[in-house]
C-alpha cells in the first residue's frame, strides 16, 4: 500500500503573539475585573480573548476562549490588525460580543498548509483590556507527557499535573510567533499554565531545573522555526482514516440558519452583493462549526473502539483523519474495522517532485487512472489540465467538467479519492467550481496540483461569480468549461436573444435545404431534449426566462422537469 499524507487539515487551536503601533481603542474597563463569589479567580467572564503572540505582518493574535461540553474550554484563532500598541503576552480582553469574526484560509495554493486558518477580527471591533492572565488566573505547573507534531504545522501536546491529571493543549505555529514556546517541546519539560476556574487557559512560562523562565512580553516572544519531529515521535504512529461523516444533518441545520440570517438581514434592508457577502460568511462560520463536532464525536468512537487513550493522540478536525500511536494488537483491530478505510505509517513528510510530466495527457492519466491504467472516471466525464498557472503560475489544474448538476461532484471526486495513489482534500462546501487539493508526500511536478470541478448550467463559485472574476481568481480562462444548456450566445444567461437565436436556426433550416445545425449546436438549442431544434425551444427559454425574471430560481434543466410533472 502506498504511504499517504492527508495535510488538509489544521486545527482551529492555537496561540500566540505581540502587538502592534495603532491607535488605543480599549479601555481599562476595571469595572469588569470584579472578584466572583465562586471562584479566586478575578475575571469574571464566560468568554475572553487572551494576547497570545503576533501572525504575519507583526499583526496581533488572540486566543479566543470559550466553555466545551467537556468542562473545558475550546479556542480559535483571531488575527487582530487593528490591535493597540501596549498589548502584551496574557492580556485579558472582554467584548459585548457584537463584534465580526471572517474565516481566513492562509494557504489555499498550499497543499501542506491547505486548511491553515484564522478568524480575522473586523475593524470596528472593540475589545476592552481587563488584565494579565498571571494577575486574574490561578497558576499550575504542568509537565509535558507527550508531544505529536502532524507534518504540517499543528502540535498535539498532552500534559500532566503533579497529582497525574491529564491535560491536552493544541495549536497551530502555521504563521505564528509565540509568547511562550511549546514548539518542539518534549516529554519531561515543565511549563507554567495559567488556568481559570479549573480549565487550562495558556501557558505562562517554561522552567527548567534551575530556575523559572519569566512571563515573555509580545515584543520579546521567539520567532518560530520549523522543527522536525524526533524520530522517536514517530515510531509506531500511523495515519488513520476512517470512513466520512454523514454531512445531510449538517447541511439542513445550515440551510435553516441561513434562511434565518438571510431574512434578518432583508428585514435591515441589506441585499445585493453586501447580502450575499455576508450570507457566505455566515454560512461557512456555521457549517466549519458543525463540522468540527462532527468529526470530534467521529473520532472518538474510533479510539474508543480501538482502545486507545490518554496521549499522543491527534484528530483532524476537517477530515475523517486521526494520528496516534498503536501497539501491535490495536493496529489489528484497525485493520479489521469497518470503521476504518486506510491505515499508514506514519514517517517524515517529505515534498520534493519526481520526473516533470511529459505532456498533458501524462498529466491527465496520472489522476484519472489507478495504479493498474485503469480509469476511475466515467467514460462520458470530460477532462482537461492547464499548467502553470494560478498565483505566481506555479499551479497545475486537473479540470473536470460537464457534469449534470452539482451533487454530482462529490460522486465524481470519490471516485477520483479511490484511486489507490492519490488523496484529495475537500472544501469545506461544495459548488461548481470547487477547488480540491492533492495531498502527497511527492508528485512528478515541481507546482502545486488542484482539482477544479464544474457543473453545467451553473455559475461556478460559492454564490455563483461572474466567471470573469473567478478567471481571475483561478488564473486561467474558464469559459470553456463552463457550459448552459439554451445559452446561444456563451454570456451565461437564458433570455429572449437565446429564443430568438433558436428560432432564427430553426427556420434556416426550414427553407434552406443545404444548411444544417452542427451537432454542437444541436445539444445547446435542443432545449427540450428531443433531438431536434424548433419553435418548442425557443418558447422553452422564453417560459423560463419570465420564470426567473419574476423571482425563479434554479437551472432550465430544473425548471422544464418540474413543469413536466
Amino acid at each position: 500500500m502506498n504511504k499517504r499524507k492527508f495535510l488538509s487539515f489544521i486545527s482551529a487551536l492555537t496561540l500566540g503573539l505581540t502587538s502592534l503601533p495603532f491607535t488605543n481603542i480599549y479601555t481599562a474597563a476595571e469595572d469588569k475585573t470584579a472578584v466572583s463569589s465562586a471562584s479566586d479567580n478575578k475575571l469574571d467572564a464566560e468568554k475572553f480573548y487572551v494576547v497570545v503572540g503576533t501572525y504575519e505582518n507583526n499583526y496581533t493574535q488572540l486566543k479566543y476562549v470559550y466553555p466545551n461540553s467537556n468542562a473545558g474550554y475550546s479556542a480559535d484563532k483571531i488575527v487582530w490588525e487593528n490591535a493597540p500598541a501596549d498589548l502584551s503576552y496574557g492580556d485579558v480582553l472582554v467584548s459585548d460580543g457584537n463584534e465580526k469574526k471572517t474565516l481566513v484560509y492562509s494557504a489555499p495554493d498550499n497543499p501542506v498548509y491547505a486548511m491553515a486558518s484564522y478568524y480575522k477580527l473586523d475593524d470596528t471591533a472593540v475589545l476592552n483590556k481587563v488584565g494579565n492572565c498571571s494577575d486574574l488566573m490561578d497558576s499550575k505547573e504542568l509537565t509535558v507527557t507527550s508531544a505529536m507534531y502532524d507534518g504540517s504545522g499543528h502540535w498535539s501536546i498532552h500534559l500532566n499535573d503533579e497529582h497525574g491529571k491529564e491535560y491536552y493543549y493544541g495549536y497551530s505555529s502555521y504563521g505564528s510567533t509565540l509568547g511562550v514556546d511549546l514548539f518542539g517541546c518534549k516529554t519531561g519539560d515543565k511549563y507554567q499554565f495559567a488556568f481559570n476556574d479549573g480549565k487550562l487557559v495558556v501557558p505562562m512560562a517554561k522552567k527548567n531545573d534551575t530556575e523559572t523562565v519569566t512571563t515573555v512580553t509580545t515584543s520579546s516572544a521567539p520567532q518560530t522555526t520549523t522543527t522536525t519531529p524526533t524520530e522517536n515521535t514517530q515510531k509506531k504512529s500511523y495515519w488513520i482514516f476512517y470512513n466520512d461523516i454523514d454531512t445531510k444533518d449538517i447541511d439542513e441545520t445550515v440551510a435553516e440558519k441561513v434562511h434565518d440570517y438571510t431574512y434578518s438581514l432583508y428585514e435591515q434592508g441589506i441585499g445585493g452583493s453586501e447580502a450575499e457577502m455576508k450570507i457566505a460568511d455566515y454560512s461557512q462560520e456555521i457549517r466549519l462549526g458543525l463540522l468540527k463536532e462532527a468529526y470530534k464525536e467521529a473520532s472518538s468512537k474510533i479510539l474508543k473502539e480501538l482502545d486507545v487513550k490518554g496521549t499522543g493522540v491527534f484528530c483532524s478536525s476537517f477530515t475523517p483523519t486521526i494520528i496516534c500511536s498503536l501497539t501491535d494488537e490495536q493496529l489489528e483491530i484497525a485493520k479489521k474495522s469497518e470503521n476504518i478505510k486506510q491505515i499508514d505509517l506514519l514517517v517524515d513528510m517529505e515534498l520534493k517532485p519526481l520526473v516533470e510530466f511529459p505532456d498533458k495527457n501524462s498529466f491527465i492519466d496520472f489522476f484519472t487512472k489507478d495504479v493498474d491504467g485503469n480509469p476511475v472516471l466515467d467514460s462520458d466525464v470530460k477532462v482537461d489540465a492547464i499548467f502553470n498557472s494560478g498565483s505566481e503560475n506555479k499551479t497545475d489544474y486537473l479540470i473536470v467538467y460537464g457534469l449534470p448538476d452539482v451533487k454530482a461532484i462529490d460522486e465524481t471526486v470519490k471516485k477520483l479519492k479511490e484511486n489507490s495513489r492519490l488523496i484529495w482534500g475537500s472544501p469545506i462546501d461544495t459548488y461548481s467550481g470547487s477547488i480540491f487539493l492533492i495531498a502527497k508526500s511527492s508528485l512528478p511536478t515541481n507546482n502545486l496540483v488542484q482539482l477544479i470541478v464544474f457543473a453545467d448550467d451553473v455559475l461556478p463559485g460559492f454564490t455563483g461569480y461572474d466567471p470573469a472574476i473567478y478567471s481571475e481568481k483561478v488564473g486561467f480562462d474558464v469559459k470553456p468549461y463552463i457550459s448552459f444548456l439554451g445559452d446561444t450566445n456563451d454570456d451565461f444567461k437564458l433570455d429572449s436573444t437565446d429564443a430568438s437565436a433558436i428560432l432564427s436556426a430553426y427556420a434556416k433550416v426550414q427553407t434552406d435545404d443545404g444548411y444544417v445545425l452542427s451537432k454542437d449546436d444541436i445539444k445547446k438549442m435542443d432545449v427540450d431534449g428531443n433531438s431536434s431544434v424548433d419553435a418548442v425551444d425557443a418558447s422553452c427559454i422564453l417560459s423560463y426566462y419570465t420564470y426567473t425574471s419574476t423571482g425563479g430560481s434554479g437551472t432550465l434543466r430544473d425548471f422544464l422537469k418540474t413543469r413536466n410533472t
